[in-house]
């Protein structure tokens, strides 16, 4: 639960993508940054975890948000995708506003234990940002997907247990 880059105030809402939920509809690219094959590498890291562990990441991405602040969208999109099973609250959403250079990382109360406000801030600082700011988003997003699913694998016993 981590917004590094800049607020503004909330104007209008953002149309969010429409999902059934299934893993198949983990990464909503609407701006455009990925190609079909980064996409499906990133998408690979997705559902090892889930598979292995069944903690559940989603990746969206859009060109603007409209005014909209990054924590309401992220917490709606998060809601709408019903991420994390239901016992173990155990969802990851990674939202990128590209145009606005905004980013946030909206974890479920079943990994806050793992991924504390503070370590998702720091991935986002030290994984995302730098590779965006070269304009290798590719490496900045599969390098965040990768350094959270390594910590939910390294902290399963950790998974859905509430702070």
């Amino acid at each position: 639960m981590v917004l590094l880059l800049n607020l503004t105030s909330c104007h209008r809402k953002v149309e969010m993508p429409i999902t059934t939920g299934k893993i198949e509809n983990r990464i909503f690219d609407k701006a455009n940054l990925l190609s079909e094959e980064q996409e499906k590498n990133i998408f690979g890291l997705i559902k090892n975890l889930e598979e292995n562990i069944g903690s559940q990441i989603a990746v969206v991405t859009l060109d603007t948000l409209n005014g909209e602040d990054i924590n309401q969208y992220s917490f709606r999109m998060f809601e709408k995708l019903a991420l994390g099973r239901t016992k173990y609250r155990d969802g990851i959403l990674i939202t990128v506003a590209y145009h606005d250079r905004k980013m946030r990382i909206e974890v479920g109360y079943g990994l806050e234990r793992i991924i504390k406000d503070e370590i998702a801030s720091r991935i986002i600082r030290e994984e995302m940002k730098p590779k965006f700011k070269e304009q290798k988003v590719y490496e900045g997003l599969y390098g965040a997907v990768s350094a959270i699913k390594k910590l939910i694998e390294e902290n399963r016993k950790l998974v859905g247990q509430m702070p």
